[in-house]
């Protein structure tokens, strides 16, 4: 097999177990026949309505791997409109199609399928050509004039296939330089004069730059609970979610278009509050820097990002759908047209994937508690108030059924931050046995960094054990550890 260069492809240690995607559950009979004898099955449409880039016949396996079996793991709060878009991307972008290809092939040497002799270092070295030469392009002459690298669409979702790789091999490597093309085309679009702004340019867009959007966002935001960096769209997070809550289950206050909660299981008044505070850590760290750390301002601020956007929305029934469409009007229209009970790529009805966003977005409420009270106190696990959010987060995760294996894989492989800030910050022992239990399972089941983040967890614990003395607390640095172990930042996605 073809192994891809160390600076892509850098994580030994990350296995991905065939039990994990080839679930019979979520396939026909006809698709579980086709996935266990060949890959090569089933052949991806030419062309969508009518349009679109010929597929060419050596990487139509790969497509068809990546629809059916490396998409419902990548994104997984979505539902089924989402596939239609995506094909329609691979399509009509060689680079989005080349990039998916990349991270199919990474996904069949990594369950060391047989008879895999796809050349994956040659597709990622085309990708990375193509992106990253329209950077050399760019003058500096540009940069003064404040225009932006001509990134496509399809070089959007290109650069998200590439972190998704990365996440798929651990979560390190330089995720950050291809995240930078899809937060360049989205910084473009917002700026774009056809639109007033970007709530408009988010309402009034197609369903898959729509999507492109708002996982970018997410990304950038917990990107920077690692960089250490203010977010790169904070003032947009204030403009889009300051005002409006996309509330669970309340659509008079939500717009669709807007919401996080379909794509990543968050809602919008969280996004901004973890936003908040990476804003917030950054304050206090220059201040310190300085010697002008104000105490008071540092609680007066982190009180309003509590009071303002980490109160709970009022209680929902889980059966009840959390939102009238997805991704926007559109896809309201897609999921009429389909039927009662859409599924999603992972073959989850309307109501499992709102169960599934529900429980994912009260432990993110929770764990962003964890994340501000340690910003605001240090790393301080008897922090009463620290105590309290790793409780309420643990509280969270116990919600979750553990009798319902797709369920539990699901909401635990998307929470990792959640799990990550929580266990790093708990020096109580059924805390800590309950959190690396929980990982303990993804990693025998599952792709990602939760074996990174099992580490990190450990590593920290290990150290401030050590360290631990009688009368006197010193603190770890939980970030501060993750960059000792490798030079290479963790993404918690």
């Amino acid at each position: 097999p073809t192994y891809l260069p160390t600076t892509y492809y850098n994580h030994p240690h990350s296995q991905l177990a065939r039990s994990y995607n080839l679930d019979p559950n979520t396939l026909s009979d006809d698709e579980v026949e086709q996935v266990s004898s060949s890959p090569e099955g089933m052949h991806v449409p030419m062309s969508v309505n009518g349009f679109g880039l010929a597929i060419p016949s050596d990487q139509n396996r790969l497509i068809h791997h990546y629809l059916a079996n490396v998409l419902p793991i990548q994104y997984l709060m979505a539902d089924s409109s989402i596939r239609d878009f995506m094909l329609q991307l691979i399509q009509t972008s060689s680079e989005a199609r080349d990039a998916a290809c990349v991270l199919s092939a990474l996904h069949l040497q990594c369950m060391s399928y047989p008879n895999n002799s796809v050349d994956a270092v040659g597709i990622f070295n085309r990708v990375k050509t193509i992106l990253f030469g329209r950077r050399r392009t760019y003058s500096e002459g540009d940069a003064m004039s404040g225009l932006h690298i001509a990134y496509s669409e399809g070089d959007a979702m290109a650069g998200l296939h590439i972190v998704s790789s990365f996440l798929f091999s651990g979560g390190r490597g330089n995720w950050e330089a291809w995240l930078d093309v899809a937060c360049q085309f989205v910084r473009s679009l917002f700026e774009d004069p056809r639109f007033y702004g970007p709530e408009d340019a988010m309402k009034n867009c197609s369903e898959s730059t729509r999507f492109i959007i708002k996982t970018t966002m997410w990304f950038d935001v917990l990107a920077s609970v690692t960089t250490q960096k203010v977010p790169r769209f904070m003032k947009t997070y204030r403009e889009l979610f300051g005002g409006q809550g996309a509330y669970i289950g309340d659509p008079a206050t939500s717009a669709p278009e807007i919401s996080m909660l379909p794509v990543m299981g968050c809602e919008n008044k969280i996004v901004l509050a973890i936003a908040e505070t990476s804003n917030l850590a950054h304050w206090k760290e220059s201040q310190l820097r300085r010697g002008t750390l104000s105490i008071p301002e540092l609680v007066h601020r982190g009180a309003e990002i509590e009071e303002q956007y980490l109160a709970p929305s009022s209680p929902q029934p889980l059966a009840v759908p959390l939102q009238p469409g997805i991704y926007g009007p559109q896809a309201l229209q897609h999921h009429h047209a389909q039927g009662p009970a859409p599924r999603g790529p992972s073959g989850f009805t309307e109501n499992e994937i709102a169960q599934r966003r529900r429980l994912t977005n009260a432990i993110f409420r929770a764990s962003a508690k964890v994340y501000l009270h340690a910003v605001l106190s240090g790393d301080y696990p008897a922090c009463p108030e620290i105590m309290n959010a790793v409780t309420e987060t643990i509280d969270a995760l116990r919600r979750v059924p553990a009798d319902a294996p797709s369920l539990h894989r699901g909401v635990v492989r998307s929470v990792v931050f959640g799990i990550c800030v929580s266990g790093c910050l708990t020096d109580d022992p059924r805390q800590r046995s309950f959190l690396l239990q929980m990982l303990e399972l993804q990693t025998r089941e599952s792709v990602g960094n939760v074996g990174e983040v099992k580490r990190l967890m450990q590593e920290v614990w290990d150290r401030r054990d050590s360290e631990r003395e009688p009368g006197y607390y010193k603190p770890v640095d939980w970030r501060a550890v993750m960059r000792e172990s490798n030079p290479d930042l963790l993404l918690l996605v």
